[in-house]
């Protein structure tokens, strides 16, 4: 079969040399060699050369895309706004509303994974989806702002636990004030021994994944049984729950302030494009990726609305959850339902260990998606972090710099608390930036014109609806995410929002770099479209006929 270029027919010269310079060139040309799989065709024809081994299993990626995403205890995380925006409603519909959106959202982007699987994910997408003269800026900027918002992830989580581990001590030892430096060097050492997990441990990341899917189904079960029956005594009325509105926010109007808080429960479903990630390691990634996708937000549903509506009905102090001393209000709904500190601080203990297995999970997706922006020549000395480490099978150069770039963020802690997590909400926004702006290219070039055969196919009306709905949800919720949760933030510093300051640094600072050298360097994969058509048509009838055989062996 032919395999000449079927796209970028007008890249330059020096953008065709640029890219033969990469580790990721297509090498050899047999790319329908007979000793090659499936899996390794498609990947060859979305122009890169398999370098990861394929460990994972359905059941590991869906670990580790529920491990991370964690809705329950993602929510515990961040309640703090909804708490402050309309108080139990605003954490019971927000997560409800959330789960929806993000679940509309999360199938769009199945989709692609399905048509485009990638380690680049979104970009990759992007690349893929958009016109010959736009896709490489498109896939550019999606990129960076995938990574940046992946490495947010991974801060928001460190720091999460190292405000937990201060919490532990200042509750049993009242005399300890944990300084922010304390705090500093906590989330620091939480961060390097994920990484080191990492480093250490490849092959058993399936098994780790796998198992902390098992644990935290356990600990929900155990969480939501032990408040919900310790704290029914004390329960508050349902109308309360439910209905009780209630704005300490500062906004004059309470329906903004929900709204806000809406928008901030989005953070317990982030993520979910976590599994495209890992496409390069895991067979039939054309149908295991949006499967696991599918199921980490379904998964998330299940857990994150029964634990909201649990956890309202328990907590009998709504301004003491808000000021509590820990600083965290799930601690404190806990203290009040169970009325015992050391039960209380088990459950909250649960919470940490989760956060913690989710940020070991975190640097695994994150280092794969550098290494791919790398591979295709989309960061500053790309030839260094597109390389595979041969000991490990791991992007070690990758992991390097965002382990390095992660822990020179945290110092922002120690000069300003709030500007710090006034950036840790950002996350949000970008991420789903990304995972719209595929699907926005999709629905306006035509879903017929533009997707290849793939596994996963939304019929063709629910698909236009699905991508423009998500597209039109994160342009609203993007300018929700730049408001500050609280007013009036004159004279209160704490209620001042960075997220549309970081958001256009982080955009000036890429496009920069783009004009001044990716411009005439980053032209995206090799990719040989028509071969990708075959080759996914191939993954789709190998499946089918599974089916059948499956069916027939039923009979």
């Amino acid at each position: 079969m032919s395999t000449e270029k079927v796209c970028s027919a007008s890249v330059a010269d020096d953008n065709v040399n640029t890219r033969q310079d990469m580790a990721s060139t297509f090498v050899v040309d047999p790319l329908y060699a007979s000793d090659l799989d499936i899996d390794e065709r498609q990947l060859r024809a979305n122009g890169h050369v398999g370098e990861l081994p394929r460990r994972f299993g359905f059941l590991s990626l869906l670990g580790l895309g529920f491990n991370i995403t964690n809705s329950w205890i993602g929510l515990a995380a961040s309640i703090t706004i909804n708490l402050t925006n309309g108080g139990r409603p605003a954490v019971v519909w927000g997560c409800v509303i959330s789960f929806f959106v993000c679940g509309v959202i999360t199938l769009g982007l199945a989709e692609l994974a399905s048509a485009y699987p990638s380690a680049g994910g979104q970009y990759h997408m992007a690349f893929m989806v958009a016109s010959p003269n736009t896709r490489a800026f498109a896939a550019y900027i999606v990129g960076w702002m995938a990574l940046v918002g992946w490495w947010i992830t991974h801060a928001s989580g460190c720091i999460f636990i190292a405000l937990n581990l201060a919490a532990f001590a200042s509750f049993y030892h009242p005399s300890y004030e944990p300084a922010r430096w304390h705090v500093w060097m906590l989330y620091t050492a939480v961060h390097v021994i994920c990484v080191t997990v990492n480093l250490a441990f490849p092959k058993l990341l399936p098994a780790f994944n796998r198992f902390a899917l098992y644990l935290t189904v356990v600990a929900f079960v155990a969480s939501i049984i032990t408040v919900g029956v310790t704290g029914s005594a004390t329960q508050v009325r349902a109308s309360d729950v439910f209905a009780g509105f209630s704005n300490a926010s500062g906004w004059s109007s309470t329906g903004l302030a929900f709204v806000i808080a809406t928008a901030n429960s989005m953070y317990a479903f982030v993520a979910v494009d976590a599994a495209t990630h890992i496409a390069e390691e895991v067979p039939q990634p054309g149908l295991n990726v949006p499967k696991a996708m599918v199921g980490t937000i379904i998964i998330g549903g299940i857990t994150a609305i029964p634990f909201a509506i649990v956890l309202m009905l328990s907590m009998t102090d709504l301004d003491g959850a808000l000021r509590t001393a820990t600083g965290l209000p799930s601690y404190e709904i806990y203290l009040q339902a169970l009325k015992n500190s050391t039960g209380a601080t088990i459950l909250q203990a649960l919470i940490t260990v989760l956060y913690m297995n989710a940020v070991v999970s975190l640097v695994t997706t994150w280092s794969r998606l550098s290494y791919a922006l790398a591979r295709d020549n989309g960061l500053p000395f790309s030839s260094v972090f597109a390389q595979i480490h041969k000991g490990t099978s791991q992007p070690l150069n990758s992991i390097i710099l965002g382990t390095v770039l992660v822990v020179i963020y945290g110092l922002l802690y120690i000069a300003s608390s709030v500007a710090f997590n006034s950036i840790i909400g950002s996350c949000i926004m970008f991420l789903n930036i990304t995972y719209v702006v595929p699907q926005a290219i999709v629905a306006y070039r035509g879903r017929e014109k533009v997707l290849p055969p793939r596994f996963f196919r939304l019929p063709r009306h629910i698909g236009y609806f699905i991508n423009w709905l998500s597209t039109v949800w994160v342009i609203f919720v993007s300018v929700l995410f730049c408001l500050p949760s609280a007013m009036p933030v004159v004279g209160s510093p704490a209620s001042m929002n960075y997220t549309s300051v970081v958001f256009v640094g982080v955009l000036a600072l890429v496009l920069l770099l783009w004009v001044f050298d990716k411009r005439k360097k980053f032209v995206g994969p090799d990719v040989k479209e028509g071969l990708l058509r075959e080759a996914n048509l191939a993954e789709v009838e190998l499946m089918r006929s599974r089916d059948i055989a499956k069916a027939q062996e039923r009979r």
